[in-house]
């Protein structure tokens, strides 16, 4: 008997196929057809083994794909890379609908099957959306429209002539629209460790002085996004920072 979980993983898949053109000029006809739809076929049932397929995360594969193709102009459309397709959905199992995170997941399925997108869809941007919160989302999308600064400063320790611990005095980290506000400077941490932002100077420390001698250091900064934020940006929200 056909297991169930394979026939209805074979229609999605099918339903997707026939979204997408073929253009693949290289190819001979074979591969433009079956073999294409078959690879997809292959990449669907590899995502979702060993989940069992039940009614509604059909809906909600359906559902999902439908909106991510019908986000690419259809004489732009082509096959989406079986190495991002699969994490894809296999991501989308555990993130409910309407979510940044969900979001990320369709922007990057559509940046992966828009032929003026490709150079922006990398497979190890689904490994990374996994990894981040919808807080984080939210703070990425928002270092699109511009670096968060900072001001920091040390005061020195004139007895040991070492400066103390840094303070923050004041940081554009914007912190509306968060579910977790107080979380905010520990999401950029982890961005850093993603490698998406990085931190430069904006100018030269400043001595800060009381009766004539220096009492601390005052440094101004700003976080924005790396190169490979920037990219992963492109491809998975809808803004567009340069390059």
């Amino acid at each position: 008997m056909t297991d169930p979980g394979t026939d209805l993983t074979t229609e999605f898949a099918k339903e997707l196929a026939k979204q997408i053109p073929i253009k693949d000029a290289l190819a001979p006809p074979a591969r433009q057809t079956g073999q294409i739809l078959e690879d997809i076929v292959k990449t669907v049932q590899l995502a979702l083994v060993p989940f069992q397929m039940a009614g509604a995360l059909q809906d909600r594969l359906r559902g999902f794909i439908d909106r991510s193709v019908r986000a690419v102009p259809e004489a732009n459309r082509v096959s989406p890379a079986p190495q991002i397709l699969g994490p894809i959905i296999e991501g989308i199992r555990y993130e409910p609908a309407d979510t940044p995170i969900d979001e990320m997941f369709s922007r990057l399925l559509s940046c992966s099957m828009n032929s003026a997108q490709l150079n922006d869809a990398h497979p190890a941007f689904p490994q990374i959306i996994k990894q981040v919160s919808a807080d984080e989302a939210i703070l990425l999308s928002k270092l699109a429209d511009g670096a968060f600064s900072q001001v920091a400063h040390a005061e020195l320790d004139r007895v040991r002539n070492l400066f103390k611990p840094t303070v923050i005095e004041s940081e554009g980290i914007p912190r509306d629209g968060l579910r977790f506000p107080d979380n905010a400077r520990l999401y950029i941490e982890h961005l850093y460790q993603l490698g998406l932002v990085e931190f430069s100077t904006t100018k030269s420390p400043e001595s800060t002085m009381t009766g004539g001698q220096q009492t601390g250091s005052r440094t101004f900064g700003e976080h924005q996004l790396t190169r490979w934020g920037r990219q992963f940006v492109r491809a998975c929200t809808s803004k567009t920072p340069p390059a």
